[in-house]
């Protein structure tokens, strides 16, 4: 989950620039107390802090949690596999002295096979959850941009940044331009709202 958790922070960053940069020089900033924004250039810029949207945005945790699941299950599920082929193993160690060689030798390929179809089973199980975590990011990424959209249509910000405290493109971003706590607020809103007429 740590490995999807960098991947969607990353990712993030990156879906929550809204439009392309004006090739003009930045002049001084200033600041717009109706809307929180910073003006360069006559254009109004905010950050959405990447940290905070994944941390509270309700679908992203219900998303982790979901895929935490499916990956204890499958783990369940292999090593139950594997300890079923081990003890079909230490059960024909134990015969092989009844055994003649042509049963050892079929034994042993039979063993053999059914290792290899573990571990095939293993990779197209594996590769199945991260294709689905794969679908859920985007759906996540579509999620937020969508929200952001609708969210900038009342507000006109030309640029929306995202900003990680872990590092990436924004090196330092004013508070007094964050508007994470309306974009975590709006998205949790709309997913809360999915979410219910969903289970009618």
């Amino acid at each position: 989950m740590k490995k999807l958790s960098l991947i969607l922070c990353g990712g993030l960053a990156i879906a929550t620039t809204l439009f392309s940069c004006n090739k003009g020089e930045e002049k001084a900033s200033t600041a717009s107390s109706s809307s929180a924004a910073i003006s360069v250039d006559g254009k109004k810029v905010v950050f959405v802090n990447t940290d905070s949207l994944l941390t509270n945005y309700q679908f992203y945790k219900d998303a982790q949690k979901e895929f935490e699941n499916k990956g204890y299950r499958l783990q369940v599920d292999l090593g139950q596999r594997e300890r079923a082929l081990q003890t079909e193993g230490s059960a024909i160690q134990q015969r092989a002295q009844a055994m003649t060689q042509a049963e050892l030798q079929a034994a042993d390929m039979m063993l053999r096979k059914k290792a290899g179809e573990l571990q095939q089973y293993s990779q197209q199980k594996q590769a199945a959850l991260a294709q689905e975590q794969a679908k859920k990011q985007e759906e996540l990424y579509t999620n937020i941009r969508e929200y952001i959209k609708k969210h900038n249509a009342e507000n006109k910000y030309e640029f929306v940044l995202g900003y990680s405290s872990n590092g990436g493109g924004i090196l330092y971003a004013d508070n007094a331009v964050d508007v994470t706590q309306q974009i975590i607020d709006g998205l949790n809103k709309e997913y809360a709202e999915k979410k219910g007429a969903a289970k009618k």
